[in-house]
């Protein structure tokens, strides 16, 4: 098999598991290629089944703890990520498919804090002392922990773009940040 068909079996193969995990919980190689046959990939499910290492190999995978696995296919979608944003024409296609990636690692913890909480939105709050404060408004109190204060606003910013986050403004202009279905399911992965 040349390398290309490797590279992309591989890469069918990560988003097959990613998605199947995301689905169920403590599953098993049986009901991994069964599950592939029900959505349409019995090629994959046979190349699986007629090598004894593969087969092995993902029977291993699939035993893993489901918090542990998801979390690596997580890290190797996030790592594919990277290297598509460095090559010439994929930057734009990772940033409209993959907002996680675009986002720093303070704003994925803003958005899991978001998410987290039962605020119905995050409110913008200018103070001379503390300068901008970001609020849990409306079901929660406290207000959004960042280790790097001053890119807080940055990344609030950064997660409207990636549209996991909502803006408005009251009708004295203060924003207010509305945690979106998108947000709230990455919100929980992150």
């Amino acid at each position: 098999m040349d390398p290309l068909t490797l590279a992309g079996t591989f890469a069918t193969l990560v988003g097959l598991l990613t998605n199947f995990k995301s689905e169920r919980k403590g599953e098993d190689l049986a009901a991994f290629t069964d599950w592939l046959r029900a959505q349409h990939q019995e090629s994959l499910a046979q190349a699986i089944v007629s090598n004894r290492q593969l087969e092995v190999a993902l029977g291993n995978l699939l035993g893993t703890n489901h918090e542990e696995l998801v979390a690596r296919l997580t890290r190797i979608t996030d790592l594919l990520a990277d290297v598509a944003k460095g090559v010439e024409g994929f930057s734009e296609v990772v940033q409209l498919t993959y907002p996680r990636q675009t986002l720093s690692a303070q704003a994925r913890a803003v958005l899991r804090q978001i998410a987290s909480s039962s605020a119905r939105y995050v409110m913008e709050h200018k103070t001379v002392a503390k300068g901008r404060e970001f609020l849990f408004m409306d079901g929660a109190s406290g207000t959004v922990q960042a280790e790097e204060p001053r890119f807080l606003e940055e990344d609030m910013d950064a997660l409207v773009a990636a549209g996991l986050v909502r803006v408005d403004r009251t009708t004295q202009g203060t924003r207010r940040f509305y945690v979106t279905r998108h947000g709230m399911k990455l919100g929980r992965d992150v």
